[in-house]
């Protein structure tokens, strides 16, 4: 009826569209696909962020993605949308249509990123990182030999096709290990081995995506490691580091599930000057060009390379929104090919911040009845959110209940620990003490605060009788949860404790260190004293 300003496509077989001339000043991107745990809505910012930037740098940009619920799926975002999903086969036709001068890969997750290389075989320009480069970040063999090249620490690692082969890494490496398939997303089938059993256990559930062409990745877990995120952008002759994530949960769970702060609250100045180093050379000699994120852990100030990703992550936002650094911006001029002299890289510094920022997160728990909220390598978290403070204490406690972690000012806590978590937390049990808390735990624990002075109730374990520890929760009296545990077997008893809690709306901490920072905040900060602070200078 009328000429739409912003065309909206959707393809159709045996169609005969209108043929069009090469366009030099076409730009591809490439969206997310679905939403989707591992990979969501975190990816949509960089898609939006990168489209507004095309544009304003005069390029006109057609972006390709499938999800009603995003922004770059509104037809006004970008100059042309195609509602398509993320496939060879559709990219590919919209590709020879649109006839571009190059596509963006990096900007939506890891999705674009495994197609790339067919994309550049059928004759299209990759905008960014080489194929190259990005083969040697995704290649774990590869990614290894380039850290031990650049005398990097990474943790003993192995790839396994067979049970029998895995036996033999878990042997030269030593229990704990990562176990992870190829090719994963959002962390799916890793989980942590702590025995031959488990081993064993892991490669019957998990034999369809293990075989000789796509190995099952063993690694060395470094277990009481913080773990830590870094973004940054490479341009020709120029870098710009983000941010530097510190994780406050410890390493083996998934950094979409880890609440993260900037800046780093625990790592020393000379470590985070290294963390910087490293990642410039890393970035270097894969020659990046545009987005890097790496994950990192420091165990007694060694800092361990764990992995690179070569493009923007789910952390970009989050920094950007913390530092005020443009990010994206920043890729699309690096992938335009703009100089240090035209971007001015000198003007960032993420140090350069008084506000403390934490990142939330958001899990769908409520709504699966048989999933377990306690947290490991595989990612469970669908959403994020983020708290600013003048200190730690008051962004973190923001972070925590906007996203649903309130902790009510008193009432009985209960607690579940593990062995080796009693005498860390012992400080945080008696914080809650002198904050007016009353203690109930399952005798192991109980018996263990008696014994250091801390008047506590025992109660029985599920299969110990009745009444028991879920019984209590169910009761109502119950405020807090504190489980921590590790173990296949040790996780599958106490499921009903945390399902309990998910059901009653009872907070529930399922790490030592996330409960060390939660109580010692509740302690120095009340929620009442809260400060706001406006947004309009966030990126």
């Amino acid at each position: 009826e009328f000429a739409s300003e912003t065309p909206y496509f959707y393809s159709s077989y045996w169609a005969k569209p209108t043929e069009r001339a090469p366009n030099p000043e076409m730009v591809v991107v490439l969206g997310s696909g679905p939403n989707r745990i591992g990979q969501g809505i975190e990816f949509d910012y960089s898609c939006v962020r990168g489209v507004k930037k095309l544009r304003a740098e005069g390029y006109r940009v057609a972006m390709i993605n499938s999800n009603p619920e995003t922004v770059s799926t509104d037809y006004d975002t970008s100059d042309e949308l195609y509602f398509e999903p993320l496939t060879e086969e559709s990219v590919l036709e919209i590709l020879h249509h649109t006839k571009p001068m190059g596509f963006i890969a990096q900007l939506g997750g890891q999705t674009p990123i495994n197609m790339a290389a067919k994309l550049v075989g059928e004759g299209f320009n990759l905008l960014g990182s080489s194929l190259e480069s990005i083969d040697i970040a995704e290649d774990r063999g590869r990614f290894s030999e380039i850290c031990r090249e650049l005398d990097f620490r990474i943790p003993a690692s192995g790839m396994a096709s067979t049970f029998e082969e895995a036996c033999e890494i878990a042997e030269r490496i030593g229990y704990p290990i990562i176990c992870r398939p190829s090719y994963v997303l959002g962390g799916r089938r890793m989980e942590v081995v702590e025995n031959q059993e488990e081993l064993k256990s892991y490669f019957m559930r998990h034999r369809d995506a293990i075989k000789p062409g796509a190995p099952a990745l063993m690694d060395q877990f470094l277990a009481g490691a913080l773990e830590v995120d870094v973004d940054l952008v490479r341009g020709v002759d120029w870098t710009v580091i983000g941010g530097i994530i510190e994780h406050l949960e410890a390493a083996g769970v998934h950094s979409g599930d880890s609440m993260g702060v900037i800046p780093p609250q625990r790592l020393k100045d000379d470590t985070c000057a290294k963390i910087e180093e490293l990642a410039v050379k890393l970035a270097n000699r894969l020659d990046t060009i545009g987005h890097l994120n790496l994950q990192l852990a420091v165990k007694d100030d060694e800092v361990f390379m764990l992995e690179a990703n070569p493009r923007s992550s789910r952390s970009v936002p989050f920094i950007s929104k913390a530092t005020s650094i443009p990010l994206v911006d920043l890729g699309i001029l690096a992938m335009l090919g703009r100089t240090a002299e035209q971007v001015k890289p000198e003007r960032y510094n993420w140090r350069k911040t008084d506000i403390v920022s934490v990142k939330g997160v958001v899990f769908p728990f409520k709504k699966f009845p048989e999933t377990d909220s306690i947290l490991g390598p595989e990612m469970k978290s669908t959403g994020e959110s983020m708290g600013r403070g003048r200190d730690y204490a008051e962004a973190l406690l923001k972070a925590s209940i906007s996203s649903n972690i309130e902790i009510p000012p008193s009432g009985e806590v209960f607690l579940s620990l593990r062995d080796k978590d009693k005498p860390t937390l012992l400080p945080v049990v008696s914080s809650l003490v002198a904050m007016g808390y009353t203690l109930t735990a399952t005798n192991g624990t109980a018996k263990f605060l008696q014994e250091a002075g801390i008047d506590c109730v025992p109660v029985k374990k599920v299969h110990e009788g009745r009444p028991n520890c879920v019984d209590f929760i169910r009761s109502g009296r119950i405020a807090l949860v504190i489980n921590t545990t590790s173990g296949r077997r040790s996780i599958e008893a106490s499921f009903d404790i945390r399902r309990s809690c998910i059901d009653f709306s009872i907070p529930c901490i399922t790490e030592s260190h996330a409960a060390e920072a939660l109580i010692s905040a509740l302690h120095r900060r009340n929620p009442k004293e809260f400060t706001v602070s406006p947004l309009d200078k966030m990126i």
